[in-house]
């Protein structure tokens, strides 16, 4: 009987931590604070913002998940350091990228434009030609991944 309480207790400690977890929402662009907005006009200008979503992955901690009206997506810190960004139809802008990955897709893929990065523990580049490049933390050529 004790074990059946205890693992009770459990279940509802587990279950009232998970409540209590922020969802996602959607939020309007004008609540973006000014280092993201100041990053969105200053490689994306003239562009507008669609939607944003503010994006909770613990119960302080989010990102912003935001798409323009030129298909672009980001997902953005709040303190304006994008983590990932992708544009299918136009490519992403090599104002965001380090010169050495522009420099070697340009070098290597000319005919190639970058339609998605993402920065974790490096860079991961997914090209037009269906080319997944992966560069280090510095920029630098690792390897191609399928």
């Amino acid at each position: 009987m004790k074990k059946l309480l205890s693992m009770l207790a459990m279940v509802m400690v587990l279950s009232s931590m998970i409540s209590c977890e922020k969802h996602d929402e959607v939020v309007s662009a004008a609540s973006l604070p000014y280092e993201v907005t100041a990053f969105v006009q200053t490689h994306f200008p003239n562009v507008e913002i669609l939607n944003v979503i503010k994006d909770y992955s613990g119960q302080k901690a989010y990102d912003f998940e935001i798409t323009l009206n030129d298909g672009t997506r980001l997902d953005i810190s709040k303190n304006g350091k994008w983590k990932e960004v992708e544009n299918y139809k136009k490519g992403v802008p090599s104002s965001i990228m380090p010169m050495s990955i522009v420099a070697y897709v340009t070098d290597n893929h000319p005919d190639a434009i970058v339609v998605s990065i993402d920065r974790e523990r490096g860079y991961e580049v997914a090209l037009s030609i269906g080319l997944d490049v992966v560069f280090d933390q510095s920029g630098n050529f690792s390897r191609y991944d399928n």
